[in-house]
């Protein structure tokens, strides 16, 4: 009897011994998760997620403050699509106003709006392709410059360019295209995907301003003079912005961990397309 409860006390310890390696290896792995979330806890780390379905009951809606937006602005951010939506050019901002309801509308193809001293349409061609980060910003000036870039190429808008100052007192809404002040949007015109780092600056940027944002990747933070013009920053839409429908936030995996996780898919993908 002695020895077998030796023996006994022998696998039991063994077994605390792994049970306490387990969750020692446990404790260790949630803390580094703790650590990579506490890394980016100064930005806003999180993205818009507009569900896959074509429904008006999905967006998010902010009334901003356009007083020294009202000649010239850029609207900057980060758009992947997650549906094949080739209907009306998938709109991911909307600013709305009693003057008019397009007086700003930015879309991911077919055209931009721009309501000034008149109604400005310009329209254009390209192809978005779904689960794509992709980078866009609108760039105007009344009377000087009107540009929209893609990845950092401007798609070329021609014609006269837009006049006057937007209306002040509006709505924006992203995600879906307003037809009155937060409201009459159409199951045929909207987005689904995911937005990021979308910021209002209070200047018309140069092509550089645009190029360098892009090239620095969806994650970066803005160089610091860049952060003095913005006039509407992704941290207050994330904070003051209205969710609606099944609109949510979720981690834009901008942390630490995100980015490990990210260089192992791309060493993983590397491995894989070696040849055997």
């Amino acid at each position: 009897k002695g020895r077998a409860d030796k023996m006994e006390a022998v696998v039991s310890t063994q077994s605390t011994g792994i049970l306490c390696l387990i969750i020692s290896h446990c404790t260790m792995l949630k803390f580094a998760l703790l650590l990579s979330f506490l890394y980016c806890s100064s930005c806003s780390d999180y993205l818009l997620r507009l569900p896959e379905e074509f429904s008006i009951d999905n967006y998010l809606k902010i009334n901003p403050d356009f007083s020294a937006l009202q000649e010239e602005l850029t609207v900057c951010t980060w758009l992947k699509k997650r549906l094949d939506q080739n209907r009306r050019g998938v709109p991911w901002l909307s600013y709305a106003t009693t003057t008019h309801d397009n007086s700003l509308l930015l879309k991911a193809g077919v055209h931009v709006v721009l309501y000034g001293s008149k109604y400005y349409d310009k329209r254009f061609s390209t192809v978005i392709m779904r689960d794509e980060w992709y980078h866009f910003c609108f760039v105007w000036k009344a009377g000087v410059r009107v540009e929209y870039y893609i990845n950092g190429v401007s798609v070329g808008l021609s014609g006269d360019i837009p006049t006057g100052r937007i209306p002040l007192g509006g709505t924006i809404v992203l995600g879906q295209e307003q037809d009155t002040v937060g409201g009459g949007f159409d199951p045929n015109d909207l987005f689904a995907g995911d937005i990021y780092n979308l910021n209002i600056f209070s200047r018309a940027l140069t092509l550089g301003d645009v190029t360098e944002m892009y090239y620095n990747g969806r994650c970066a933070e803005l160089c610091r003079a860049l952060s003095y013009e913005v006039a509407l920053s992704w941290g207050e839409i994330v904070r003051r912005g209205e969710l609606k429908g099944a609109a949510s936030l979720e981690d834009a995996e901008c942390n630490t961990w995100g980015a490990v996780v990210d260089f192992a898919e791309i060493i993983m993908n590397h491995l894989n397309r070696r040849p055997q």
